[in-house]
């Protein structure tokens, strides 16, 4: 076995950008609701109008009545930021979201009325308290013209008009009372004169962060991020995307399997793409098992699609890169027919485990290293795999990813196991005697009152029977983006319990559509982690039973796909990855030179 095959690149050891981009950005899906987003919001509000006017000794009743002006210009100033933004990064804004910033600007502005407080308490100087109170009120607009300038403007000073309104309209009710004004106005003056120091610093500090970087805008790449993960919209995203990608080929396998129509079979599309899902929901593939299946899809067939062995190297920049790819698929080139099968093969090694069969002189392999825990395999395995199955004699090599249980990328010896085990089984079904085979498919699509899980993709759960030379076993293919540890095991277990009846191996499409959007620490959800294995494990019954009543004689069709599409690459993606975590580390060491100047205007202003 050649010793290159068996090394891994530093890069394929890595955790891809993908994880990154989904660390930087998981908070924005963890809001709070609209209701409590208001009432947070309100909660820092009613309290500076509490201390302000408890100082300057208003009567409860006075408290009471502003307080509830608080809390209705409040609302006020949040519809006003989303009618003002309403035209802008479309479907980004929302009431919710525009709400949670008002929870943090306001934090701020109590939180240097409570700076006031203590300088009131040594000093007993109501007018150091007012101008700390005008100040927090300067620093809330600080802190939306840092949201507002990043978030939905092409340049950070254009949303400085609309950083100040809510906080200016909102002072008034707080401060209500022309001797507030009149009586301090010198402390007035200073306070002022120190916010505007804070919001001229701001915009610089945004400028210094939006200084184009390897070609592009920091600022703008964020934005573009922000609307496709949480508007939907990837256009300028993919934008950026396909102004950096390269043109290459792929191949795509694909295998038609007929059973007897007369029993409704549908002809089962088994495809194992030459591109690899992702980068991220909903940008470019990240749905490509659920487009391929839209594209194939007819009431006389149905597609079920496999994770190849590949890796973010082949994502495609947009959707209209998935369309030219999907379109491309209609047009295979078939180079085998027939009508025999062997039996299924399992061999293993170590931590790993190859499962095969052949369809005449189409070998289907299987690879896992579950329960251990796997990711993406590397592209060599498919390469060594397919250079053997041709030197036995093979048409055609289906290598197939299962991407059935989490983990990292396989290390040196687990990539020669995988390898070593492979070639047994392709050593063993070379040697088999093939026979005519039946042949029976059914869809979860197809189970009337069937709703899947939120950690299964819109292509659904295919289950494919087989029966030939005295044995009969099943393959599921799964849209999800791998399983969780051991729930592979459970439900192979599960379904023998059940069924009496073989399942060979569970496959997952490696879908990114649900990729980043999901409240845990992968940034997505895996199949197991809504579905208990006990309800798929049903859901596997029917199926199964749908497709026993359709088993009858079959027939195969293999056909290649050369495809010419543009790619991103990792390396791309560790750009604007890279890009990122530069732009990060500007920020933070701006936001530390801000906190220091932050600190300076506090102390000026509550000296003076």
């Amino acid at each position: 076995m050649p010793e290159n095959f068996l090394l891994l690149s530093a890069v394929e050891l890595k955790n891809d950008s993908t994880r990154n981009f989904a660390r930087r950005y998981g908070y924005l899906f963890r809001l709070p609701s609209t209701g409590r987003a208001l009432f947070f919001a309100s909660v820092p509000l009613i309290a500076v109008e509490l201390l302000a006017r408890t100082i300057f000794g208003e009567s409860p009743v006075r408290i009471i009545l502003y307080s509830f002006a608080v809390e209705s210009v409040l609302v006020i100033g949040i519809e006003i930021d989303l009618l003002a933004l309403k035209g802008r990064r479309k479907g980004l804004a929302s009431f919710r979201r525009l709400a949670t910033v008002s929870i943090l600007s306001n934090s701020l502005w109590l939180l240097f009325s409570l700076i006031g407080l203590a300088v009131y308490l040594v000093s007993k100087s109501q007018g150091r308290f007012f101008s700390l109170v005008i100040l927090g009120a300067f620093f809330a607009i600080c802190f939306r013209a840092i949201v507002f300038g990043s978030v939905f403007y092409d340049k950070p000073t254009r949303g400085l008009p609309l950083a100040i309104v809510q906080p200016v309209i909102l002072l008034l009710p707080v401060a209500a009372s022309t001797r507030m004004f009149s009586s301090y106005m010198t402390n007035s003056l200073i306070a002022v004169a120190g916010g505007i120091v804070a919001i001229v610093g701001i915009e610089i500090y945004l400028g210094l962060i939006n200084k184009p970087n390897q070609g592009y805008k920091a600022l703008l790449l964020l934005q573009a991020f922000l609307t496709a993960w949480t508007a939907g919209n990837p256009s300028d995203l993919e934008h950026y995307f396909q102004t950096s990608s390269e043109e290459r080929g792929v191949t795509t396998e694909i295998v038609r399997l007929r059973g007897s129509t007369q029993k409704g079979n549908p002809v089962a599309i088994l495809v194992v793409p030459g591109i690899h899902p992702g980068p991220f929901s909903p940008v470019g593939s990240s749905n490509l098992p659920g487009d391929i299946y839209t594209k194939l899809r007819s009431e006389s067939s149905i597609p079920v699609i496999f994770h190849s062995i590949s890796d973010h190297d082949l994502n495609l920049p947009s959707k209209e890169e998935v369309k030219k790819y999907a379109e491309s698929l209609e047009k295979s080139e078939i180079i085998e027919t027939g009508k025999t099968i062997s039996i299924p093969v399992v061999a293993r090694e170590g931590k790993a485990t190859a499962s095969g069969f052949a369809l005449g002189k189409t070998l289907l392999i299987t690879l896992t290293l579950s329960p251990y825990g796997m990711e993406d395999l590397p592209g060599k395995i498919r390469n060594t795999i397919e250079e053997e199955s041709s030197r036995n004699g093979y048409r055609a090599c289906l290598v197939i990813d299962s991407h059935n249980s989490l983990g990292e990328k396989p290390d040196e010896i687990e990539t020669e196991n995988l390898l070593r085990a492979s070639s047994r089984v392709i050593k063993s079904l070379s040697n088999q005697t093939q026979n005519p085979f039946g042949f029976g498919f059914a869809h979860s699509s197809e189970i009337q009152n069937t709703k899947v899980n939120s950690d299964i993709g819109p292509a659904g759960v295919g289950l494919l029977l087989f029966e030939g030379n005295g044995s009969r076993f099943s393959v599921v293919v799964v849209d999800a983006n791998n399983s969780s540890l051991g729930f592979r095991e459970k439900v192979m277990d599960g379904f023998k319990q059940e069924t009496s009846e073989e399942l060979l191996e569970i496959c997952t499409s490696d879908t990114h559509v649900t990729a980043a959007k999901a409240q845990n620490a992968k940034g997505y959800l895996a199949l197991g982690d809504v579905s208990s294995p006990e309800a798929f494990v049903t859901l596997l019954q029917s199926l199964l039973e749908k497709a026993r009543s359709r088993l009858s004689p079959a027939s195969y069709e293999t056909s290649i796909v050369s495809s010419s599409v543009r790619t991103i690459g990792s390396r791309v993606l560790n750009n604007f990855s890279g890009l990122l975590d530069e732009t990060t580390v500007i920020a933070k060491r701006g936001a530390q030179v801000f906190g220091l100047l932050a600190m300076l205007i506090t102390f000026a202003v509550a000296m003076l």
